[in-house]
């Protein structure tokens, strides 16, 4: 019990975060416009907010629409199988999500490691800030895979 409300309260924070990154991306949207257009001088750091918040956005909300269900599938097709072949392939590519999600935390702790270094031109930030935001995602998708998985080998049959 403990841990669906840690789960459910986990979720909700991230997707409360991709909220507030997207509004704040809208927000730096119409600020460059409208500084852009009215003011005539347009925001120094402006689209490199957006295309940050952006990578942050993005890899937020893979593990979002996985743990929905939102990702294109072919349903129709899936139905078709028998119950236990739809169990396996369920299983299966819910260990392709964690693998996926291995492989992104992994080679981006290279990347973080590497840009630690570097800091961005608008900004002035360090780029290791940047793709932290990939980590955090890579981390949350290997957490909802894993919580898919454990759905699977309940013992009392709710998972599916």
């Amino acid at each position: 019990m403990l841990i669906a409300k840690l789960n459910a309260s986990l979720d909700r924070v991230i997707e409360g975060f991709i909220a507030l990154l997207f509004g704040a991306m809208v927000l730096v949207g119409g600020l460059q416009v409208f500084n852009r257009f009215v003011i005539n001088q347009s925001l120094s750091w402006g689209e490199e907010f957006q295309r940050y918040a952006h990578i942050w956005l993005v890899f937020l909300a893979i593990p979002v629409a996985y743990n929905r269900g939102a990702h294109i599938g072919m349903q129709i097709v899936f139905n078709k199988f028998p119950g236990r072949l739809q169990k396996a392939f369920s299983i299966l590519f819910d260990l392709i999500w964690l693998l996926l999600g291995v492989a992104i935390a992994r080679y981006t702790l290279d990347l973080v490691t590497i840009a630690q270094n570097q800091i961005s031109a608008g900004l002035a930030l360090a780029m290791s800030w940047i793709y932290t935001g990939q980590l955090i995602g890579a981390f949350y998708l290997c957490v909802v895979a894993v919580r898919k998985l454990a759905r699977h080998f309940r013992s009392d049959g709710r998972g599916n």
